[in-house]
């Protein structure tokens, strides 16, 4: 799986009463709050986390990630190892939906679903954030080519055109813009350009 790094803020409003609700960790750019004061208080806590690009039926997402099961991706991603997210494909019924990450071909991960709309009215049953590993290689590297659903993943699949190689890997990532389903609540994507790192 691959870490790509946005130029990417977010920021939701502040209303929990007495507890910093960690949302997940931060590699530099995109930032999302943990909302989390008591009632009386005035502070806006915020936390910077990477936002990662991903595909969503032919259409580009947002998503955080946090944990992995697996120590060696773990620890690539700079997420929190987690092992027991592995037991989430196992669960009855499973717990996971399949992320498909390409291993020879430089492209974001790609997805089957998301939250429809974000936030708590999501009507789309299969959505979930824990994501199942599959790894996609391109059989010919010369006709590789960005696939941005599972449709187009599928279809190469039938076609021969590459393998798919279901791990026991397990992510959280969850997202939090897709252009089917908006917006996390709360939240306000802000654009870093390069010059704002200097």
């Amino acid at each position: 799986m691959k870490r790509e790094s946005t130029a990417t803020v977010i920021r939701s409003g502040a209303v929990a009463a007495g507890l910093l609700t960690a949302l997940g960790l931060g590699l530099g750019a995109p930032t999302l709050l943990a909302p989390a004061i008591a009632a009386q208080d005035t502070i806006t806590h915020s936390v910077e986390l990477p936002l990662i690009p991903g595909w969503y039926k032919g259409q580009q997402i947002y998503y955080l990630q946090t944990e992995a099961s697996d120590p060696g991706l773990a620890k690539s991603q700079q997420a929190t190892y987690v092992a027991r997210l592995s037991n989430a494909i196992t669960a009855n019924p499973p717990a996971v939906d399949d992320i498909y990450a390409v291993t020879n071909f430089t492209q974001s991960n790609v997805v089957p679903s998301a939250p429809l709309p974000e936030g708590p009215n999501n009507t789309d049953p299969n959505y979930t954030p824990l994501w199942q590993v599959s790894l996609v290689t391109w059989i010919d590297p010369r006709q590789a080519h960005v696939l941005t659903s599972e449709e187009d993943v599928l279809a190469a699949a039938n076609q021969r055109l590459v393998t798919i190689n279901k791990t026991n890997i397990v992510v959280n990532c969850s997202i939090i813009y897709s252009p089917q389903g908006g917006l996390f609540p709360q939240a306000r994507i802000i654009v870093h350009h390069a010059k704002d790192a200097e």
